[in-house]
Formats: C-alpha cells, sequence, structure tokens
C-alpha cells in the first residue's frame, strides 16, 4: 500500500507510534522561524489540530522552536524540497484526514469546528475544501475568494481554475494511497497537480462555506516567478485536459477558461511588478524588451494593462 512505506527514501521515523486522530496538519518547514511560531499557533492553539512538522533541514531556529511546542511532533530529514518533505508527513502520519498547513500560512479560529461540523453531516465525503483570505506580510486582509464551487464536478471546477487554498482543503488520507502523492519534479503548480488528481479519483468533496484559510504574500516567494509558474501551470492543466473525466467537450471549455485565468494571475502576481520594475529601472524600452520575451498569450493582457494604465493618468 502506498501510505504503509516512507516515499522517496526517506528513513522511518523512530518516534513511537501516534494514537489515531481524525485531523492533523502536515507542515514542511525549511527556515521559516520568522513565521513559524504564528502558524503553529494557528493550528494548535486557535483550533487543537496537532501538528506533524517535517524539517527539510532548516538551518535556522525552526526545529529548537517547533521541538519546544505542546500538540507538534518534529520529523527531521535532509533537505530535499517541499513535496518530498509534504509526502514523508502523508506517510508518517496516522490520521483519518491530513491538511496541508504551509509554515507560512495560517488558519482562523473555528476552523476545526467547521470541519467536524461538516463531516458529521457528510461522513462519506473524501475531501472538504473552504475558502481562503489573502494578507501582506503585516496580516493586513487584501484580498478573499470564496470556496471553489465544485459544479458541475470537482474535477471541472478546478480545471475551470476556481482557486483551492492549499490550507483550506482537508482529505481523507485514504484517498492519498488512490490519487498519489505530491510529484517532486514539479516545482510550480504542485498544489494544482495534486488536487486535480484528487478529484479525478473521488467526486464526493464538500463545500464548506465559510473562509477561515490564510494565505500570506511574500516578498521572493517561488509564486513570484512568473515565467517558470505559468509555465509549471500550462503543463499540470493540459494534462489534467486529458483525464477521461467528464465529457471532452466540457474537459476543453474548462482549460481553456483555466488557462485564461492562470495567465492573468501569474501576470498579476508577477509578470506585472517585473515590468514595472524594469520600466523603472531601464525606461520602457527596457520593459517593451522584456515584454516581447514573454509568452505571446501574455501580449494581450500587457496590452490592456498598458492602455488602462495611460486612461487612467490622463484621468488626473
Amino acid at each position: 500500500m502506498l501510505l504503509s512505506t516512507p516515499a522517496n527514501g526517506a528513513s522511518p521515523s523512530t518516534a513511537q507510534p501516534q494514537p489515531a486522530r481524525v485531523l492533523e496538519a502536515l507542515t514542511a518547514c525549511y527556515n521559516a522561524e520568522q513565521t513559524l511560531p504564528q502558524t503553529l499557533d494557528s493550528a494548535w492553539v486557535d483550533n487543537q489540530i496537532p501538528v506533524l512538522l517535517v524539517d527539510d533541514g532548516s538551518t535556522d531556529g525552526s526545529v529548537a522552536h517547533a521541538e519546544r511546542r505542546d500538540g507538534v511532533r518534529v520529523i527531521r530529514q535532509r533537505n530535499a524540497g517541499p513535496s518530498v518533505a509534504r509526502n514523508r508527513a502523508v506517510l508518517e502520519s496516522s490520521a483519518s484526514f491530513v491538511m496541508f498547513l504551509d509554515s507560512d500560512d495560517l488558519l482562523r479560529p473555528g476552523f476545526r469546528q467547521a470541519f467536524e461540523t461538516a463531516l458529521a453531516a457528510h461522513p462519506e465525503a473524501d475531501v472538504f475544501i473552504c475558502g481562503m483570505q489573502v494578507v501582506d506580510e503585516a496580516g493586513a486582509k487584501v484580498d478573499e475568494h470564496a470556496a471553489p464551487s465544485l459544479s458541475p464536478s470537482p474535477f471541472l471546477s478546478l480545471l475551470r481554475g476556481e482557486p483551492v487554498p492549499t490550507n483550506g482543503i482537508v482529505i481523507r488520507r485514504d484517498l492519498l494511497a488512490r490519487a498519489g502523492l505530491f510529484r517532486p519534479g514539479l516545482h510550480h503548480a504542485e498544489d494544482l497537480d495534486l488536487w486535480l488528481r484528487l478529484a479525478a479519483a473521488s467526486d464526493r468533496w464538500v463545500r464548506m462555506d465559510h473562509k477561515l484559510a490564510v494565505y500570506r504574500l511574500r516578498s521572493g516567494s517561488l509564486s513570484k516567478n512568473g515565467p517558470a509558474m505559468w509555465r509549471g501551470i500550462r503543463q499540470v492543466m493540459a494534462s489534467a485536459g486529458c483525464m477521461p473525466v467528464g465529457s471532452q467537450v466540457e474537459r476543453q471549455a474548462a482549460l481553456r477558461k483555466g488557462l485564461a485565468g492562470a495567465a492573468n494571475y501569474v501576470y498579476g502576481m508577477a509578470l506585472r511588478p517585473m515590468l514595472r520594475h524594469t520600466a523603472a529601472a531601464g525606461g520602457a524600452w527596457a520593459a517593451l524588451r522584456e515584454a516581447a520575451r514573454l509568452p505571446a498569450r501574455f501580449w494581450p493582457i500587457i496590452l490592456r494593462d498598458g492602455f488602462a494604465t495611460l486612461f487612467r493618468r490622463t484621468r488626473t
């Protein structure tokens, strides 16, 4: 069985077997001592959700802090990347349901209660999913997203590009035995890849109508590497578009909408700031040269943004 042995050659934990739990938060940590305390508090102190933390070779004080905390079990491994650390956590967990809580994200109070209420109403479900708040590094809310509609099916809803918060999806651990774990070779969109495979393996998803998952925007994040992020998303979504779920017409329509939304997201999150920085440093021609090197899909977005910026300037 997939869930019985460690992934990718990792050595088994020497910790004593843990009692069965309903829900456990899985955290992959690498040099996160600045954000980790608040993340752990949001799980255990605010929600009484135990945390299994896999330290991925940190060289700061992350592990020392985590090992002093109640409600946190720590496993150490050599640095192998976040996907390998997350997979190790899944394999080491004994909980019926798991969730992935990144070391810089948060849960609002009430998350566990909302999950337990939903589970009591839908004991047959494999996945529970909610919406999210987006905050900046100071903690100020800058955006929010409702939970995916899951209509006409979870798979098509996700392929269409409806946002999924990594820390807002609770998964029956047995489902991961059928769908597989994170793919270590993917460095962008590895979350989306797994969510789509979960949705292809089971349509027993439940929408929780709250936004108690919190995503923190960070400077220097992997998600800010626009061209690499776009390649990862396009690869994952194109592969999912070939999965035998729903009709081909439905999949292709969802894929077109999903890729269009993803292009706008990547532009807003990464490419627009990059082009503006280039323009400020090297002038408009330098920014135009940079834009010309981007995939053609982004050119109409850049033009619309440029015209909108010019219009706003003429009105002021």
